[in-house]
């Protein structure tokens, strides 16, 4: 369970800062690579440095607020399945940002591949639709809903997977 928020820290509406390649966050995860923004959260390739691990990073914004957190972090660690991203853990920077370590997925979004101009054959646009409805429909037997289902938020690994 997260700890309680400061009430500042609730409302607060400045955004959390932009980190760079080499910069560290929460005094253990380098930055390698900004990988992309959304709503409320920045995501980062980072380096464990502790555990010598590669990760992905979510940042969220200050401004998201405690609870938009909470239920995010809350939500992904109830998924447990092979077409979901891995949870690790979650914490706090120093200045207060609330950050989510998750797995790293090595590969490109279904946009990123649209993007590319390569055509996809009939059996492999089905392939990525099983993988990304079995994620689907194991979160919603599982009381969660996602609410941002688009390319971008769809990765497919090197290996091809979902």
């Amino acid at each position: 369970m997260l700890p309680a928020p400061d009430p500042k820290d609730v409302s607060s509406k400045t955004p959390s800062r932009d980190y760079g390649v080499g910069d560290t966050i929460g005094g253990r995860f380098e930055v390698e690579e900004v990988l992309g923004s959304g709503g409320f959260s920045k995501v980062y390739r980072v380096r464990d440095v502790v555990e010598g691990e590669e990760r992905a990073l979510k940042l969220f914004d200050n401004a998201a607020g405690y609870d938009a957190v909470r239920r995010e972090i809350s939500a992904l660690r109830k998924v447990h399945h092979p077409n979901v991203v891995k949870v690790i853990w979650a914490d706090r920077t120093d200045q207060g940002e609330w950050y989510l370590i998750m797995e790293y997925v090595d590969g490109m979004t279904l946009r990123q591949l649209m993007l590319s101009g390569r055509r996809l054959l009939p059996e492999r646009a089905l392939e990525i639709t099983n993988g990304t409805l079995a994620a689907l429909d194991y979160s919603h037997r599982h009381g969660i809903v996602h609410r941002d289902i688009k390319p971008a938020n769809v990765m497919l690994t090197r290996g091809g997977d979902v």
